[in-house]
C-alpha cells in the first residue's frame, strides 16, 4: 500500500488533526477575549454613567427634608 492510500484509509493527518486542534483553541481564546471586552465596556459604562451623574449635581449644599422650625424648639405638646 502506498503512504497516500493509507493516510486516506486511516482518516485525517495529523498536521490537520493540530490545526483542528489550534483552530479550536483560537475560536476559544476570541470567544473569551470578546466576553472579557464586552464585561470591560459594561463595568465602564456603569462607572462612566455614574460618574457623569454624580458631577452633574449643584455644587450648593443641599437642603435637607427635616428642617427645625425655630418656633417649636422645645415646645412640649
Amino acid at each position: 500500500m502506498k503512504p497516500e492510500e493509507y493516510e486516506r484509509k486511516r482518516g485525517h493527518s495529523r498536521r490537520r488533526r493540530r490545526n483542528r486542534s489550534r483552530e479550536i483553541l483560537m475560536g476559544f481564546l476570541r470567544f473569551f477575549l470578546a466576553l472579557l471586552l464586552l464585561a470591560g465596556l459594561t463595568v465602564g459604562g456603569v462607572f462612566g454613567y455614574r460618574y457623569w451623574e454624580g458631577s452633574k449635581t449643584n455644587e450648593s449644599l443641599l437642603e435637607t427634608s427635616r428642617e427645625v422650625v425655630p418656633e417649636t424648639m422645645g415646645e412640649s405638646q
